[in-house]
C-alpha cells in the first residue's frame, strides 16, 4: 500500500486528490479544489498572467501541506490546456520545480480523456456504450467507447473560452448567446450520434450543476455521485441562471464555489449544447475522474 498524491493544473481551478492505492484500488483520504483561473486573460496575451502564476503557486503551497500532512509517498501532477495553450509554460514548469520540487508534466487532450476514463470507469459500472465529457476552461474532452477502443475527441471549448470571448456578462446579451452557440456547435461538427448512449458528465462544471440540483447547503462530492438529471432541468436551470447577475446566482445556491459564480451560464449552456447535439435526455454525473485515473495509470 502507497499513499498517492495527485495534483490537476488545469485552466480554471487546480485540484489535489490524495488516495491510498492497494493492488489497483483506491481509498480516497482527501480531496480538493480551488479555482485559481490560471488561463484567464491568456486568450488576448497567449500568455499566464503574474497574477495567474501567483495564485497557482499559492495553492500548490497549501496543497504541499497537505500532502505532508497525509505522508504521501509520491506526487503526481499534470497540466492540460492552459498549459499546452501558453508560450511561457515551461518557464513556469521551471519555477514550480525550483520552488516546489515537482515536476508538472503537461499531457495531450488525447492522453486527457484516456485518464478520465480510467478514473471514471473504476468507479461506474458501466462499461460499454459510453460517453463521457469532461467540460473544462479551455479544451473539452468527449471520451466514448468504439472498435474495442477508448476514443478521445478534445475540443477546443471551454467555459473560460466562452466567457472570454462571448459570455462577457451576466446577465447574458441574446447576439452574444447566439455567437456562443455557433461556436459550440461548429467545434462538435465532426462528432457521430451518441443519442443510444449513457452520458457520463465530470470535474467541475458537471458537479457544480449537481449539487445545485440536490439543493445542497454545502458542496459534497460523496451525495452527487451518480446523480440522474434530466435535460428538461438542465435546460430550465440554464433559462434561470441567463438571467440572473452573477452575485444572484452565488447568493441563491450556496453549494456553489464562488469563483465558478462566473463561468458557470456558460459551462451549463455548454452542457445542454453537447445534450442537444447528442439527443440524450439524462446526464450521470461521477465524482470521479482525471485525478484518480492518473493515480491508477500510474499505481
Amino acid at each position: 500500500m502507497v499513499v498517492v498524491a495527485a495534483i490537476d493544473c488545469g485552466s480554471n481551478s487546480t485540484r489535489l486528490l490524495i488516495s491510498e492505492v492497494n493492488n489497483g484500488k483506491l481509498k480516497k483520504l482527501f480531496k480538493t479544489h480551488k479555482v485559481t483561473k490560471t488561463s484567464q486573460g491568456l486568450q488576448d496575451s497567449g500568455r499566464i498572467s503574474n497574477d495567474s502564476k501567483k495564485q497557482l503557486f499559492n495553492t500548490l503551497r497549501n496543497y504541499l501541506k497537505l500532502i505532508k500532512e497525509y505522508e504521501a509517498d509520491h506526487i503526481l501532477c499534470i497540466g492540460t490546456a492552459v498549459f499546452r495553450d501558453a508560450e511561457n509554460s515551461n518557464e513556469i514548469i521551471e519555477e514550480i520545480k525550483q520552488k516546489f520540487d515537482i515536476d508538472l508534466r503537461i499531457i495531450t487532450g488525447e492522453e486527457e480523456g484516456q485518464l478520465t476514463s480510467v478514473g471514471v470507469l473504476s468507479d461506474s459500472e458501466i462499461n460499454n456504450n459510453l460517453l463521457i465529457i469532461d467540460i473544462g476552461g479551455r479544451s473539452t474532452e468527449i471520451i466514448y467507447d468504439g472498435q474495442n477502443k477508448i476514443n478521445v475527441n478534445s475540443t477546443n471549448v471551454g467555459v473560460v473560452t466562452l466567457n472570454e470571448s462571448f459570455l462577457k456578462q451576466n446577465p447574458v446579451i441574446s447576439n452574444e448567446e447566439e455567437e456562443a452557440i455557433k461556436f459550440i456547435n461548429s467545434n462538435l461538427d465532426f462528432l457521430d450520434d451518441f443519442s443510444n448512449r449513457t452520458l457520463i458528465g465530470v470535474a467541475g462544471t458537471f458537479t457544480s450543476i449537481a449539487s445545485i440540483f440536490l439543493k445542497q447547503k454545502k458542496y459534497d462530492d460523496e451525495e452527487i455521485h451518480s446523480t440522474l438529471i434530466d435535460f428538461d432541468w438542465i435546460n430550465s436551470f440554464y433559462n434561470s441562471i441567463k438571467l440572473m447577475t452573477v452575485s444572484q446566482i452565488i447568493g441563491k445556491h450556496n453549494s456553489l464555489d464562488p469563483k465558478r459564480g462566473q463561468t458557470l451560464t456558460s459551462g451549463v449552456l455548454l452542457a445542454l449544447s453537447l445534450m442537444k447535439k447528442f439527443k440524450i435526455n439524462e446526464l450521470k454525473v461521477s465524482k470521479s475522474d482525471i485525478l484518480e485515473g492518473l493515480i491508477l495509470k500510474n499505481y
